[in-house]
């Protein structure tokens, strides 16, 4: 994601991957699977919007007989859109008036129905219960779970541009 491309730094013994760039989102569910499939030795973290996780959410569909990864925690940071368009040209103010509709994509899903509906365990926490969540460490049956973050996008671009105005 472009929050944690701008504001990450290297840590020894943290493999960090993205899908096409930080810009993917085409099977970014499955990837993040897969990744913590071939990593079997320690805990795999994938982070992603709410659009990219519901454009994939299918990869969370692991049949019965296939391997499943040991400890997968997906976290959700979900603005119910696409937040990530308003740090683009069409996030400009000047383009308001349209944007919410045509870019801002609020889709209104709940993500625990569609958790529990592929028998992925699922918790909602805010920003500050983020920690707490991936501190635990405990494997969730199946291997998989997923962390959804409310987050609001009010603000993300002024928010960036001060990020950077500081690096």
């Amino acid at each position: 994601m472009r929050d944690a491309a701008l504001v990450s730094y290297p840590k020894p013994g943290v493999k960090v991957m993205s899908n096409r760039g930080v810009a993917g989102i085409d099977g970014t569910v499955s990837t993040a699977v897969g990744a913590a499939l071939a990593y079997e030795e320690g805990r795999t973290i994938a982070l992603m919007g709410d659009l990219t996780f519901l454009h994939d959410a299918s990869g969370l569909l692991v049949g019965t007989p296939e391997p499943r990864p040991r400890d997968l925690t997906i976290v959700v940071a979900n603005d119910d859109g696409g937040g990530i368009f308003e740090l683009l040209e069409q996030g400009d103010p000047q383009y308001a008036g349209v944007f919410e509709r045509v870019f801002g994509t609020p889709h209104g899903m709940d993500l625990a129905a569609l958790c529990a509906a592929y028998r992925v365990p699922h918790s909602r926490v805010d920003l500050h219960g983020l920690a707490i969540a991936l501190a635990d460490v405990t494997s969730p049956a199946g291997g998989i779970r997923v962390v959804e973050v409310t987050t609001d996008r009010a603000g993300l671009r002024e928010l960036h541009a001060a990020v950077r105005s500081q690096l």
